[in-house]
């Protein structure tokens, strides 16, 4: 018995130490998982946004009614069922009177029928009567056919708007996604710009313990430390900021972290205005907007012609007058049914006059579209053209600054310049810096505002 007791003790301190390693594996893998942030390429947010967003889902229920519409009027071609039946009681007696000889001579005798005045009386009481009837239109089955056609356009348009609202989201979240892009690179620059302002600091630091400093120039120094991790703090706040709006645009938590990808620094038709006109005109759903216009107007037309065309059908009719003494039980019959406006007017030419506008007017505005598509692709191809421009002076100007800084914080480190020179040449940088993250905004815009002109999806 006390010979198992050094056995059951060390089994149980096995067991504390399997169930330790699992929980240490388990907060390890935890924190791993913790740790590990999404990166989000530019494709992935839009792509999420254009699954997820609710206006798209709206536009989508569009394209569901059309379809419905065209479902609706593909039944007009076939044949109608109608069925009336009325029951009523009578009032007051009905009578038919048929006098002596109403219906002429009948047979070999030549006996007049009747013979005698007659009179039909129905009592009141309660009475019935039925009308069954089967129309099959004929010359409407054009019109039906043409109808059917416009709805067809008229879906098409609905899927065009569709899309365009898609390009709308797109454009949305590559301004968001390029405003971040320039946030962070502002933050790196605040970034680096704290480091080297905490490093001036420490050695402004020893030269005022050296005597070779004063202390109100220290403090200054220290006003700019504190100053530079404002703009730090601001800038980490707008980033969060953006990443909140972002993940709005994607339909997702708006806590999610993730981390930026990079994107091409340029696009073939940056280089190329003939390019970029060709993927406007293909591309902009307000062109295709205005093409679906001009089939719906022609269709109109046709649809409007076709009311020329007289209405021919063949039509079965059952009449069934119940209780009615006097009448017969019921009555079938099958034919052709015509019916035909011969004069109206002017009423359906002045019509036709009407849809003949809308077509000049739809291929007037389909031109209109045209061009100031045209316009928008050539205005903003030259402002995305100078804000690279004027970036890449902006990048040269910095990184000119940036050089000279570091010459001159090592000479105040080897004492070879006075701290007033170093403040100096921290303003100049300060100012260069601001200008790229100017120029870097603005080429940012100007490119979403490129991107957008060519409708791309």
């Amino acid at each position: 018995m006390h010979a198992r007791r050094p056995r059951v003790r060390f089994l149980i301190f096995l067991m504390r130490v399997v169930v330790g390693l699992m929980l240490s594996a388990a907060h390890l893998y935890a924190q791993g998982s913790k740790d590990a942030v999404e990166v989000l390429t530019l494709e992935h947010a839009i792509a999420a946004a254009q699954e997820n967003n609710r206006q798209i889902k709206i536009f989508d229920q569009n394209v569901l009614i059309s379809n419905d519409q065209i479902l609706a009027a593909r039944t007009q071609r076939y044949p109608s069922f109608s069925v009336d039946v009325t029951g009523s009681g009578l009032l007051t007696p009905v009578e038919l009177d048929f006098p002596r000889g109403a219906f002429g001579p009948v047979g070999p005798s030549n006996s007049l029928v009747p013979s005698q005045d007659v009179t039909l009386r129905t009592d009141p009481k309660f009475s019935a009567m039925s009308i069954v009837e089967v129309y099959q239109p004929l010359t409407q089955l054009y019109a039906a056919h043409l109808n059917i056609g416009l709805l067809k356009v008229g879906k098409q348009l609905s899927q065009e708007q569709v899309r365009q609202q898609k390009q709308q989201i797109t454009s949305s979240v590559k301004q968001a996604y390029y405003g971040l892009l320039q946030t962070q690179s502002a933050l790196d620059a605040a970034d680096e710009n704290l480091k080297a302002l905490r490093e001036v600091d420490r050695t402004t630091e020893e030269y005022v313990k050296e005597k070779a400093a004063l202390p109100y120039q220290g403090a200054g120094v220290k006003v700019q430390v504190a100053q530079a991790e404002l703009q730090q703090f601001t800038l980490q706040d707008t980033m969060q900021t953006q990443k909140e709006n972002l993940n709005n645009l994607m339909g997702r938590n708006l806590n999610k972290d993730f981390r930026l990808s990079a994107v091409p620094e340029s696009l073939p038709e940056e280089v190329n205005l003939d390019l970029a006109r060709q993927e406007a005109l293909s591309g902009r759903s307000e062109i295709r907007q205005a093409q679906f216009k001009i089939d719906q107007a022609v269709y109109s037309k046709r649809l409007q012609k076709s009311q020329y065309i007289p209405d021919v059908g063949i039509r079965y009719l059952f009449f069934s007058p119940f209780a009615i003494e006097g009448f017969p039980r019921y009555v079938n019959s099958l034919g052709i049914s015509l019916k035909w406006d011969l004069y109206d007017w002017g009423y359906k030419k002045h019509l036709m006059d009407e849809k003949e506008r809308t077509i000049e007017q739809s291929h007037l505005n389909l031109t209109e579209t045209s061009n100031q598509v045209i316009l928008d692709v050539n205005n903003r191809f030259r402002k995305l053209r100078e804000a690279r421009a004027s970036l890449n002076v902006a990048q040269l100007g910095q990184d000119a600054e940036k050089q000279k800084l570091q010459t001159v914080v090592d000479q105040f480190k080897q004492k070879a310049v006075l701290l007033s020179a170093l403040q100096t040449e921290q303003a100049n940088m300060s100012q260069a810096a601001a200008q790229y993250q100017q120029a870097l905004a603005a080429f940012w815009n100007a490119r979403a505002d490129f991107e957008k002109a060519m409708g791309t999806d």
